[in-house]
């Protein structure tokens, strides 16, 4: 099976890339957004209109008329905007940590942390680590661009439960018991709005991806695409 990784907001394809040694006989190709790693913020900026045409690129890249998608945070929800709207190229999404309900309450909570001077003077750590990722002059901009990407989400939602309903894929949508960002409420609603929609809540476990108990994750993603996998076993 094809599968495409799509990473999540501020991180890299590297992000991902612990599941393609977990997954072997799984063809994987993993997606670097544009604004992230060594690529630049486009003119437009950060927006899923965006992303969804890097998603259409490696594709294209990749020879790939059909493929499996796994999205973590933002990168989920790329993935379901892309299989709303191209659903002849989706087998299959598995999303894990996305943000659905982009509320007022929950814009506000993630903007507070998406202050870069606020980041280097109380995560000193994680400013440093994107620093790396992204560059020193350019991880500033990124957070800001991801900043400005997330409060369109909330004005404009491109996802809507009417986009929703026209996922005819498998889904599943993976989120921590204790996710405070992509809430598992707001999952367990959203799933129910797709026709084969279902939700996968997994215990003690927070949002970000180095918290996920990567073999209980790995046994679900297995189960979910079944016969796919133990096909392409070598």
């Amino acid at each position: 099976m094809n599968l495409l990784l799509l990473h999540g907001a501020l991180g890299t394809r590297q992000q991902l890339g612990i599941l393609r040694e977990v997954l072997p006989g799984v063809h994987t190709r993993t997606l670097e957004f544009r604004g992230h790693g060594e690529r630049g913020i486009p003119d437009e900026g950060l927006s899923m209109e965006v992303f969804v045409r890097d998603i259409r690129d490696a594709m294209q890249e990749a020879g790939w008329s059909e493929a499996h998608f796994f999205g973590y945070s933002m990168g989920g929800y790329a993935a379901l905007l892309y299989a709303s709207r191209f659903p002849e190229q989706v087998a299959s999404v598995v999303t894990l940590g996305t943000k659905l309900k982009w509320d007022r309450e929950g814009l506000d909570r993630e903007l507070r942390l998406l202050d870069p001077q606020k980041m280097k003077e109380k995560v000193p750590q994680f400013a440093m680590d994107l620093l790396i990722q992204h560059g020193s002059e350019r991880w500033e901009d990124l957070v800001r661009a991801t900043a400005g990407l997330i409060t369109g989400l909330h004005e404009q939602p491109p996802l809507t439960r009417e986009s929703m309903e026209r996922i005819t894929c498998p889904a599943m949508l993976c989120v921590g018991d204790r996710d405070r960002t992509a809430v598992p409420e707001h999952t367990l609603e959203a799933a129910r709005w797709m026709p084969r929609g279902s939700t996968l809540v997994l215990p003690n476990t927070q949002h970000p991806f180095d918290h996920v108990d990567l073999n209980v994750l790995v046994h679900h993603l297995r189960s979910f695409w079944g016969q796919e996998v133990e096909a392409d076993q070598p």
